[in-house]
C-alpha cells in the first residue's frame, strides 16, 4: 500500500527590516539562502516586502527590488502588509520610537538592540502587551546562541541561582591574545580593528558597557524583574597589562571579562569586570571572539553554552528564529512576547559595590627597600583585609619591583580604601591593580 502525502500549502508572513547595514544585508542574505528550510520546518513562507535605510548607498549592490525600498522607517511601520518590522538600526534614539510605532500599530517587532533594552524593556513591553503583539530580542545577546529561548523555555521550571559569562567578543579577543602570545593591550586591540572584530566605536567593548547591556537583559528575563544599566557595576579591560596575564598565568589562572548575575536569597548581584579564572574552568579556556554562559540553576544544574556572539551570519540566525516564535505566538491570545517572566516574582533588593565581597589579586609597584611589605600589610591590615600569598618578582635595589598579593575574600569598599593609602606612600611607584578572583569552586 502506497501512502501519498497532502502537499503543504506554505502561509505567507510579511517581514519589513529597518537598517540595511551588515547585519540587516546579513538577514536578507540568510531568508533568501535558507527559505526553503524555514518553509518545510514551519509551513510558513517569509516574505520581504519592505527594507528601509536613510542611506540610498547601502542598497547600490543589493539586487532588491525598487518597490520593496523604503527610505523612511514610518513607510514600512505603517505599511498594511507588514506583520513584522525587524528593528535593526541600534541606539536608543529613533529607535526606541519606531519600535513603539511598530507596536501601536499592532505588529510584531523583532530588535536586537542591547542597549535600548537594557533600560527601556518594561516600557516597550508594556506597549506590546497593550496591542496584544510580542517584541522579540533573541539576537540581542550572544546572536545566534539560543540564550534567550534557555531562559524563556528550557530553564522555565528552574530557579536560576547563577550566571557567568563571556559576552562580548572584542574584550574576549584581546585578552585571549594577550594571554597566548604575549601583547600588550594596545597591540591586541589593534589586531582586533584590522581583523574587523572591533568596531570603530570600541569604546563600548573595553569599557564593559556591552557587556552590562547584554547582562541587564538576560538577568532581567532569569531573575523576573527589571534590572538596568544603572544596577550594574561596570568595570573595563583597559587597565589589564600583559604583565598582569603573565604573573596571572603563573600562577595558574587566566584573566576574562566577565558578565556575573547571582541571585542570593534576599539580593541579587549584576556586575562585568575582569577576572582571574582557574585554568581548569571550561569559561577560561573560551578563546578568541568566541561568547560562551554557564548557568547554575536548581533543577538542570549546570548548563554551558558557547557559540559566536556577533557578526552578520549568527545575528541573523537569532533573528530569524524569532519569526519562527512569532508564528508560534501568533496563535496565542495573550501572553505573546517575551516580557512574561519579567516582573513576574517578586522583587529583589540589588546588592551595592560596597557590599559584594570577593578575593583579589593586587600588583604594587614599589621601591624594593627594606621595610616595604610591613608598611603594605600594616595597612591592609588596619581596614581587616588578610592576605593569601605574596610574591615579589624581582629584586632590584632603588628601582620599583611588582610584588604580588593574593588576598582572602574582602569587600571591595575596604579594598579601594587601603589602596588609595597604600599608593600614597613614598615607595608606590604606580597605581596599584586590584582584579577580582573567582575559585572554581565558587562557580
Amino acid at each position: 500500500m502506497v501512502v501519498y502525502k497532502r502537499r503543504q500549502i506554505s502561509k505567507e508572513i510579511n517581514i519589513g527590516i529597518i537598517g540595511f547595514g551588515t547585519i540587516g544585508s546579513a538577514v536578507v542574505k540568510a531568508i533568501k539562502k535558507n527559505e526553503s528550510i524555514f518553509r518545510k520546518r514551519t509551513g510558513w513562507h517569509i516574505n520581504l516586502v519592505a527594507v528601509c535605510d536613510k542611506d540610498p548607498k547601502v542598497f547600490r549592490n543589493s539586487k532588491l527590488s525598487r518597490d520593496i525600498i523604503k527610505r523612511k522607517a514610518n513607510d514600512v511601520i505603517n505599511d498594511p502588509q507588514v506583520d513584522i518590522v525587524i528593528e535593526l538600526i541600534g541606539g536608543i534614539h529613533p529607535a526606541k520610537e519606531i519600535i513603539k510605532g511598530a507596536l501601536a500599530n499592532k505588529k510584531y517587532v523583532i530588535t536586537a538592540n542591547k542597549a535600548l533594552l537594557a533600560d527601556h524593556k518594561s516600557e516597550l513591553f508594556k506597549v506590546a502587551k497593550d496591542n496584544n503583539v510580542g517584541l522579540y530580542y533573541e539576537a540581542s545577546v550572544m546572536a545566534g546562541v539560543p540564550l534567550i529561548k534557555v531562559l524563556r523555555e528550557g530553564l522555565i521550571a528552574n530557579r536560576i541561582k547563577s550566571m557567568w559569562g563571556i559576552i562580548n567578543g572584542t574584550s574576549n579577543y584581546i585578552l585571549s591574545n594577550m594571554y597566548n602570545k604575549g601583547a600588550s593591550f594596545k597591540d591586541s586591540l589593534k589586531e582586533a580593528k584590522n581583523k574587523g572584530f572591533a568596531e570603530r566605536n570600541y569604546s563600548l567593548d573595553i569599557e564593559g558597557i556591552d557587556s552590562a547591556h547584554k547582562l541587564a537583559v538576560i538577568s532581567s528575563l532569569a531573575f523576573g524583574q527589571d534590572i538596568r544599566l544603572e544596577d550594574i557595576s561596570i568595570e573595563g579591560i583597559m587597565s589589564i597589562s600583559s604583565a598582569d596575564i603573565m604573573y596571572a598565568k603563573e600562577l595558574g589562572y587566566n584573566i576574562k571579562l566577565l558578565a556575573i548575575a547571582k541571585n542570593l536569597k534576599d539580593s541579587i548581584e549584576v556586575r562585568v569586570h575582569p577576572t582571574l579564572l582557574p585554568k581548569s574552568h571550561i569559561l577560561s579556556n573560551v578563546d578568541g571572539v568566541y561568547n560562551a554562559i554557564y548557568i547554575q540553576s536548581d533543577l538542570a544544574d549546570d548548563l554551558f553554552l558557547y557559540g559566536q556572539g556577533a557578526g552578520g551570519e549568527p545575528t541573523s540566525s537569532g533573528i530569524i528564529s524569532d519569526i519562527a516564535n512569532i508564528i508560534s505566538d501568533m496563535q496565542k491570545t495573550e501572553d505573546k512576547g517575551s516580557d512574561i517572566l519579567i516582573n513576574s516574582l517578586k522583587k529583589k533588593r540589588i546588592k551595592g559595590l560596597d557590599e559584594i565581597e570577593s578575593c583579589f589579586y593586587i600588583r604594587f609597584m614599589a621601591i624594593d627597600n627594606p621595610g616595604v611589605l610591613a608598611k603594605i600589610s600594616g595597612i591592609l591590615g588596619k581596614y581587616k583585609i588578610s592576605i593569601a600569598s605574596v610574591v615579589q618578582k624581582a629584586k632590584s635595589m632603588q628601582k620599583a619591583v611588582p610584588i604580588i598579593m593574593l588576598i582572602h575574600k574582602t569587600k571591595e569598599y575596604s579594598l579601594k580604601k587601603a589602596l588609595s593609602e597604600i599608593d600614597k606612600l613614598s615607595v608606590i611607584k604606580a597605581r596599584s591593580v586590584a582584579i577580582k578572583i573567582e575559585q572554581e569552586k565558587e562557580l
